[in-house]
């Protein structure tokens, strides 16, 4: 995940859960956000289980999965406590975030990104990683023009998280392209 995409991320979690409001039609402040952004620690599983459900337009998603340029994502409603939440059940739990693009441009599933990168089928079922962290294969959203590439990886040995106790085990890493220049 990008570092913007990241500070974005995290500006939106503090927001919700410090200030518990976050201004609708208008991108996130940066003046908002708390003055320190560390993401969690990674211990062997990675959870995402207390952040709100994201929702772009009827697509669920989740904040590790999208792949967007954070200046193109504008809050339109943020639901916290209401009957929409009773009617989304146990996922909305953590809240809903709705959101859309500042430009309608398509999104990709998983799928199609796999197409257009030519991803032969016996790597279609490896793990997938985004920038070499776990992410949700269901709500993986794309804009194509923010993946340099898509590899297949193992886990490096010296990791201080484990993804897979199979040091072998392969994965399909998409790479970014903010973190393809690091």
């Amino acid at each position: 995940m990008g570092k913007a995409l990241a500070i974005f991320i995290l500006g939106v979690l503090g927001s919700f859960s410090v200030r518990g409001q976050i201004r609708a039609g208008q991108p996130l402040d940066r003046a908002e956000l708390p003055p320190v952004l560390t993401p969690p620690p990674m211990l062997g599983v990675v959870s995402m289980s207390s952040t709100p459900l994201l929702l772009l337009g009827s697509q669920e998603t989740s904040y590790g999965s999208l792949l967007v340029d954070p200046k193109e994502i504008i809050v339109v409603q943020v639901y916290k406590d209401s009957a929409v939440l009773a009617e989304m059940g146990r996922k909305a739990q953590n809240g809903v975030v709705q959101i859309t693009l500042k430009n309608k441009k398509p999104l990709l599933k998983l799928e199609d990104v796999l197409d257009y990168f030519e991803v032969p089928p016996a790597q279609r079922q490896l793990r997938v990683l985004v920038n070499k962290h776990p992410v949700n294969s269901a709500h993986f959203l794309a804009d194509l023009k923010r993946i340099a590439k898509v590899e297949v990886i193992t886990q490096d040995k010296i990791t201080p998280y484990r993804l897979s106790w199979d040091e072998n085990e392969q994965f399909l890493n998409i790479v970014t392209v903010q973190q393809s220049l690091l």
